[in-house]
């Protein structure tokens, strides 16, 4: 759970809460359906870039944060001939494997390491953005990779947010970076830099898919970003980010068929790592 906050080198207090201590906790009622409504609207953009890549039958693969596990499910049953290891913080929702080339595992990739040059393909979704070591994890992440491999990573971008025309939309939604930056340092801005830092990582061939999502209604991004706002509200409003009369104003709009605006952006991005001469 959170306990405090430790200074930094400039002062600053830095918490050191991370994903699901409390935030994003999976014994929330709710985390499994803001979860699965991410899932609904980000696998059918996962397989694309996976097909970008050509995954093949032989493939060994890692998923990173495998969540409610439909990736590493189906990436078991493309890759039939090889293997695939779904890891997590926490594997609630991740079901009992039932393919014996599928291995579920708890792990921590900011903490435990793994083989050097195991897999064919390593893929993560939403993570890295969470992780105050990212840029460290991304190079670790790389080493794993086999000669040859791929890393496809897809992280949140805020910036269709930053130019809402609605004003409630727009303060709340900053609200929920900030308080995600504040308590677990979370930055939804280094996707932007994304296809640089796997350059700069080592990795070739760099491919870049930005996929744009719509929120109001029940469309999946609402969805998730109505349950990520009745989460966090309370930091919200605590934290002077937003008004309580404006959270229950954007609530409402999220909810509403007829709202129409952004959600986040999904940067999706691959590269392959060189093989040997």
């Amino acid at each position: 759970m959170y306990s405090g906050s430790q200074p930094s080198a400039s002062g600053a207090a830095i918490p050191d809460e991370v994903y699901g201590d409390s935030i994003f906790d999976h014994g929330r009622d709710t985390e499994v359906s803001r979860l699965s409504a991410l899932t609904e609207e980000l696998d059918p953009v996962t397989w694309q870039c996976l097909q970008a890549v050509g995954v093949a039958a032989h493939w060994h693969c890692l998923e990173l944060g495998a969540g409610t596990g439909t990736v590493s499910e189906r990436l078991a049953r493309v890759c039939h001939q090889g293997s695939v290891l779904a890891t997590d913080l926490d594997l609630t929702y991740l079901p009992p494997p039932d393919d014996t080339n599928l291995t579920v595992r708890r792990h921590d990739v900011t903490a435990e390491d793994l083989p050097a040059e195991s897999f064919d393909l390593i893929h993560a979704r939403y993570l890295l953005c969470h992780l105050r070591e990212r840029n460290q994890v991304l190079r670790k992440v790389v080493s794993w990779l086999k000669p040859g491999g791929w890393l496809l990573l897809e992280e949140p971008a805020q910036f269709p947010i930053t130019s809402s025309p609605h004003s409630a939309y727009h303060t709340v939604s900053m609200g929920i970076f900030s308080v995600l930056a504040e308590r677990i340092g979370t930055d939804c801005h280094w996707a932007r830099h994304l296809p640089q830092s796997m350059a700069a990582a080592g990795l070739t061939e760099i491919g870049v898919h930005v996929t744009s999502s719509l929120v109001g209604g029940d469309r999946p991004m609402s969805r998730f970003w109505r349950l990520t706002l009745e989460q966090l509200a309370p930091h919200i409003v605590d934290g002077g980010h937003a008004t309580a009369a404006q959270v229950r104003e954007v609530a409402t709009q999220l909810a509403d068929a007829g709202f129409h605006d952004l959600g986040m952006a999904t940067v999706s991005v691959w590269g392959r790592k060189e093989e040997m001469p």
